[in-house]
């Protein structure tokens, strides 16, 4: 079997060549018999000196980078790890602003040990499901590895868990509901409620009634 010439657009699951002849990498998978296919669409890039064959995305995915600041719903808080949903990349300085959403929902984690610089016997004092957080990222693939330690790291959205209503930051540890008075702890990031980061609350938050 020839080899398509580089440059060319290729579809997933379109024949590219042999494994005999060269190397299947990124974006291309070797079937059954032997075939190098495309395994998503793109731009066939051909290395006839490397002996390698690899197909380029149109696109770029938005994924998370080490060391920048993701945006996440808490979905578990289990004895020794916090699991989040992260929705985006958020930048802190020179003040804090929405960069851009993920090209989809991606999962990450925040360890115990992360969580802050005090020591925590409880994690469920610190988070708890439905908080919207912004953490930083760790590691540089999946599933991500967080941490919540600066001060501007934390939740910056919570609800009421007696009446739904949003909470309002009162210091670094807690957090209370300006409708009904109630008090839960919290690690809060001092960005906590912040306007400047011009979130829509309704796509991430289930408000109760």
């Amino acid at each position: 079997m020839s080899y398509s010439s580089s440059g060319r657009v290729v579809a997933p699951g379109e024949p590219l060549g042999v494994a005999e002849e060269y190397v299947a990498e990124s974006g291309t998978y070797v079937g059954e018999d032997g075939v190098i296919r495309a395994a998503i669409p793109g731009v066939l890039h051909l290395d006839p000196r490397g002996k390698v064959v690899r197909v380029r995305p149109f696109k770029r995915p938005r994924l998370p980078r080490a060391g920048s600041n993701s945006f996440g719903l808490v979905t578990q808080v289990k004895h020794d790890l916090v699991v989040l949903e992260l929705y985006g990349e958020v930048s802190t300085e020179p003040s804090a602003r929405w960069l851009y959403e993920y090209d989809s929902p991606l999962t990450g984690g925040v360890p115990i040990h992360l969580v802050t610089k005090e020591y925590v016997k409880d994690l469920y004092s610190y988070f708890r499901p439905g908080d919207l957080v912004l953490a930083r990222v760790l590691s540089p693939s999946p599933p991500y590895t967080l941490t919540t330690k600066p001060p501007q790291h934390g939740v910056v959205y919570a609800q009421c868990s007696r009446c739904g209503s949003l909470m309002q930051p009162l210091n670094p540890r807690s957090m209370k509901c300006p409708r009904c008075g109630q008090v839960e702890e919290r690690k809060v990031s001092v960005l906590a409620s912040s306007k400047l980061l011009r979130i829509n609350l309704r796509r991430y938050l289930v408000f109760k009634r």
